[in-house]
């Protein structure tokens, strides 16, 4: 796992299996998610159309809270559409948000959707405390255990060695997938932790007024260690001391057996850079991505969904007709779930697979695409129209894509396409010039960039650029050019007698 936090506008956090990039996250604090923070907020109003209430938990647009989402103390979620309960059980009567929430009451809720375009922030009164290895729910006072744990012997033993340490009975537990293979400390540690902050949490609910806030997630490289580390990542590798620092405390107090596998990067080489990571990385923003065996998928994503066409290309001129989009489809299910992963894209998701003629060869491709999604964090539902290979997949989006945070609609198609923002082209250029200082050779560095880019450099990246020139005592200039449009930059290395290195 890699962390690259050396400048304060957004922090990047890739995860490499061998060489490749696996997955991808990025933050920025202007855009920074709200997802998973707690709030004491006022009902603003109900709306029997929409079954819905707005809530004012302090930000500039009112929460939306559904009422499948309204919880009372000790009432568990409804049941699923459609299903009766069980023979001799009283009628539930119906849900109706008029009937459940009055304007002016105070309620606690968990964000749980970010705010997007005109819309404000979902929430929900079914809150649930992630940990490293537990999720507690005040609200649902029993012990579970991850679906994804599907070995009933393995749910039995996590039950009980939970049960071993006594916890609260006032709330609920689930054991995350992560808790599968922890030793009891691990488990005891995560539960007091878990403990702490809500008690924390709900003595605020009692003293503060709303609205307020009552728990706030931590930043991307916390929550990256605790939803994202498992065994199998080798080594975390941070390149800013603070973040290192917060991380290893991080470390030391929620997984000390692993605390020496996190390390301060400190090569001349951007940390990107030196693993291969910036070129795959700008893969996640292109339209069209080959496939190894000589296909290709072409992605296009709208305000309403995203659309997958799948091409043989090549392979057309080989083989049997038949095998030769199998073998394709199947490499394209795996390459679209990677995509969809790293790009972070949710909603819906349409794909247009190759036309398979044989019953066998659907059959075949249905499993695949269901065994790509199985590793993703989001829920993912995938279904395909009967007698063909056409796919729908409802992915669930909970904050801003990479692609959201780093481009904005471009002024030259009128929105039709996206390009890099300014400060994203400024600190690309940034990266570039940290990676040219460290050659011997080199005795100065010019960037040359849009005004607009030029002027990010020379003013807000003004002292991180002074710091790079102290420390390698070398020059490094920034020069405006209004040819160049504002996604774009240049780069010259020089040396001491002026020439091009």
């Amino acid at each position: 796992m890699l962390i690259n936090a050396t400048d304060p506008e957004e922090t990047r956090i890739a995860v490499l299996q061998g060489d490749r990039l696996d997955e991808f996250y990025l933050e920025r604090p202007s855009r920074e998610t709200l997802v998973g923070n707690l709030y004491k907020g006022i009902v603003t109003s109900t709306h029997a159309a929409l079954q819905a209430a707005f809530v004012n938990i302090g930000l500039p647009k009112n929460a939306f809270l559904h009422v499948t989402e309204v919880r009372g103390e000790g009432e568990g979620p409804p049941p699923p559409p459609g299903r009766r309960p069980p023979h001799g059980s009283p009628k539930r009567p119906p849900r109706l948000i008029q009937n459940l929430l009055k304007v002016g009451q105070e309620v606690i809720v968990e964000v749980v959707r970010d705010a997007f375009g005109e819309k404000g922030a979902s929430v929900t009164m079914e809150i649930s405390l992630p940990g490293r290895f537990l999720v507690l729910t005040p609200l649902t006072p029993r012990i579970g255990v991850s679906k994804r744990i599907d070995s009933e012997k393995a749910r039995r033993e996590l039950r009980a060695m939970l049960e071993t340490l006594s916890p609260p009975k006032d709330v609920g537990f689930i054991i995350r997938t992560a808790g599968s293979d922890m030793d009891p400390e691990d488990l005891r540690k995560d539960l007091e932790y878990l403990v702490r902050t809500w008690e924390t949490a709900s003595r605020r609910a009692k003293e503060a007024p709303a609205p307020c806030l009552l728990v706030q997630e931590g930043d991307l490289a916390i929550r990256a260690i605790r939803d994202v580390f498992s065994r199998e990542i080798e080594e975390v590798l941070i390149d800013d001391p603070a973040v290192h620092q917060r991380v290893l405390a991080f470390f030391r107090e929620a997984m000390p057996r692993h605390e020496h596998r996190v390390r301060l990067y400190e090569g001349d080489d951007p940390i990107f850079r030196r693993f291969g990571v910036e070129a795959q990385i700008a893969q996640i923003y292109a339209r069209t991505v080959e496939l190894p065996c000589g296909g290709s998928i072409v992605i296009e994503h709208t305000e309403a969904m995203t659309t997958i066409d799948v091409n043989s290309g090549r392979l057309t001129r080989t083989g049997n007709p038949e095998e030769t989009a199998l073998q394709t489809n199947l490499a394209a299910a795996d390459a679209i779930a990677r995509q969809l992963r790293l790009r972070d894209l949710g909603g819906v998701v349409v794909i247009d697979f190759i036309d398979l003629r044989q019953p066998r060869n659907r059959r075949t491709l249905e499993k695949a695409v269901r065994d790509a999604f199985r590793s993703d964090r989001s829920q993912v539902t995938a279904d395909h129209m009967p007698g063909s290979c056409l796919y729908q997949i409802i992915r669930e989006k909970v904050r801003p894509s990479p692609a959201t945070l780093s481009t904005q609609p471009c002024p030259r198609c009128s929105g039709s396409g996206t390009v890099p923002t300014p400060v994203s082209t400024a600190l690309a250029a940034l990266r570039e010039v940290r990676g040219r200082l460290p050659w011997s050779d080199v005795a100065s560095v010019e960037v040359r960039a849009a005004p607009d880019v030029a002027n990010y450099l020379q003013q807000t990246k003004g002292p991180a650029i002074a710091a790079l020139e102290a420390r390698y005592r070398k020059t490094v200039r920034v020069t405006a050019a209004p040819e160049l449009l504002h996604e774009q930059y240049q780069v010259f290395s020089s040396r001491a007698d002026g020439s091009p290195a």
